[in-house]
């Protein structure tokens, strides 16, 4: 439950574990969803600090960013103090290590966050020395290191996650683009202003931002009243700009300020003046209750499970009972819409695709490939692979009218592509590649309508909170817009949760049996969760605390999507 900072600043006078801070007023009251736990309250270095203690106060300071984090400056000498840049980070996970006279962290690298806030997995070993020096009799930092070095529990404890919303090329919807920012400072303006430096160049193929890059916060920032209304001043704005372009802003805006707590809706003011939104209330106000149509993830319809049993498609009843619908013939794979409308049919002999609803007619979609295999949908096109006639993966794509189309897609030399999930708002793909025996993520933007293609694919690797790299990657989906689902291993085989950039990695299994499959609905703040097992047993993750085996002699899952 997301928390006010009255009630954090309350359970801090009580407890008696607040932060002191060493200069400046308060400006902004930042807002908060994570839960209570261990609050670590940064001090400057004491007199006559050990080394060893020195490193581990100038870690722990890292949490916090107030006033240019002047609490960690002080652990350096004042001359590496003045010019220690903190716009990037590293996030790692291991301990200090100290000698007289000396110290450092020996572990693992898990990953780094640039200027803008975004992750990016990098595990690497990591081997790091801190230059210390005596100045005025008290042992100082000398060196300061390139950025911030955030462990893993100081990154995700007192970092939010934060989905910054932009304009996708294929459709009226949004979609979005994960940063990481300081919780303590987790206001309006740091979020409208984390948006408006627009999109990644990584992202631009399929999206854009109807803002444009000219536009700045105004005089009057961005506040929140006690009504969860955001008040967002803008200059810079074209006055002229169309209809559709203002709806587009304002979706843009509303949606990437559900980030904050109890936000219900929207007034843009330009330069202290009103600046018109279509559809805005008698007072000016977009409400969010009313911007759900450019959410796709609110289009999804119930969690049905589907399966196949005997060569037979139906679905998992609450009770765990197998009920069939018809099928045009004995099937091996299913796929289903995710309004629930179409459902796409793999034939056993992995040949033969059939596509429509469940007690409509069906077509007959030929494709000209063998082995049709991972079927899904997402915005109403079905995906799938199969092999051509030498033997090599393709990657399909079905649209509404039946239409048939290759997605281009280059992967390295002697890799294949084993598996793959699109993203809810089709602007990420994950990917299975296998090569040596091994089996890897990798992820890649997904460009065009008419001609569709796979950009910038670069490798996804993702570390446990023990520093462990996932391999025998398995199965992926999707249970959310920015977080996936993974079988693979860290020694054993296990089911893990993730977020799409990779981090946030966690452990949700493990499961007897064996893993082969894993399904997700994805759900705004995360959807259900079922996986399959090569004994045949389903399994469905249930109130995020524990599995429940729902159903026996299945060979085949999936959810609408």
């Amino acid at each position: 439950m997301k928390r006010w900072i009255a009630a954090l600043l309350l359970a801090l006078l009580t407890t008696g574990c607040a932060t002191v801070p060493i200069s400046g007023p308060v400006e902004e009251v930042p807002l908060s969803d994570r839960p209570g736990g261990i609050d670590i309250a940064p001090q400057p270095p004491a007199t006559d600090v050990t080394p060893a203690r020195l490193i581990e106060g100038f870690l722990q300071a890292m949490a916090d960013p107030a006033d240019d984090y002047a609490i960690a400056r002080a652990y350096l000498t004042a001359e590496a103090g003045a010019t220690w840049d903190t716009s990037t980070a590293v996030i790692y996970t291991g301990a200090v290590r100290a000698d007289e006279g000396s110290a450092g962290i020996e572990g693992t690298t898990i990953g780094t966050l640039d200027p803008s806030g975004r992750f990016t997995s990098a595990p690497a070993s990591m081997d790091f020395t801190f230059d210390l020096v005596r100045e005025d009799g008290q042992w100082r930092i000398r060196s300061a290191p390139a950025g911030l070095m955030l462990s893993r529990y100081l990154f995700e404890r007192y970092y939010e996650r934060v989905p910054l919303y932009f304009v996708s090329r294929v459709g009226l919807h949004v979609a979005p683009d994960l940063v990481h920012l300081p919780e303590s400072q987790l206001t309006p303006a740091t979020v409208v202003d984390a948006l408006l430096k627009g999109p990644p160049a990584s992202l631009a193929g399929p999206v854009y931002s109807a803002i444009d890059s000219s536009v700045m916060l105004g005089d009057e920032g961005a506040t929140i009243d006690s009504q969860g209304i955001v008040t967002v001043d803008l200059t810079g704005l074209e006055p002229k700009l169309g209809e559709q372009q203002r709806r587009l802003l304002g979706a843009q805006l509303l949606w990437t300020l559900t980030s904050l707590p109890r936000v219900t809706g929207l007034l843009v003011t330009q330069d202290g003046m009103p600046f018109a939104l279509p559809g805005a209330n008698a007072e000016g106000v977009v409400e969010l209750a009313a911007q759900h149509v450019y959410q796709v993830l609110s289009r999804a319809v119930g969690a049905d499970l589907f399966v196949i049993q005997g060569a037979e498609a139906g679905w998992l009843r609450e009770d765990g009972m197998f009920e069939p619908f018809p099928t045009p013939a004995e099937v091996a794979d299913i796929a289903v819409s995710a309004d629930g409308e179409t459902m796409a049919f793999i034939g056993t002999d992995r040949t033969s695709l059939t596509l429509g609803p469940v007690d409509g007619e069906r077509v007959d979609v030929p494709t000209g490939l063998t082995q049709l295999r991972s079927p899904q949908f997402v915005l109403g096109t079905l995906w799938l692979l199969g092999d051509d006639e030498e033997g090599r993966t393709r990657l399909l794509t079905v649209d509404r009218l039946h239409q048939v189309s290759t997605v281009s897609l280059t992967v390295p030399q002697g890799s294949r592509l084993e598996g793959f999930a699109v993203s809810p708002t089709r602007t990420r793909m994950v990917m299975i590649l296998g090569s040596q025996g091994e089996r890897r993520l990798t992820t890649g933007t997904i460009v065009g309508t008419n001609q569709v293609s796979v950009s910038r694919p670069s490798p996804l690797p993702l570390t446990t909170p023990g520093g462990v790299q996932l391999v025998d990657v398995r199965s992926v989906a999707w249970p959310s817009e920015t977080s996936i689902v993974v079988v693979a291993a860290a020694g054993l085989q296990s089911v893990y949760t993730a977020q799409a950039d990779g981090s946030g990695v966690e452990e949700i299994g493990p499961l007897v049996g064996g893993v082969d499959d894993v399904t997700a609905q994805a759900r705004l703040g995360g959807g259900s969760i079922a996986a399959h097992t090569e004994s045949g047993a389903v399994w469905r993750y249930e109130a995020r605390t524990r599995w429940t085996m729902v159903a026996e002699e299945i060979t085949a899952i999936a959810f609408s999507g």
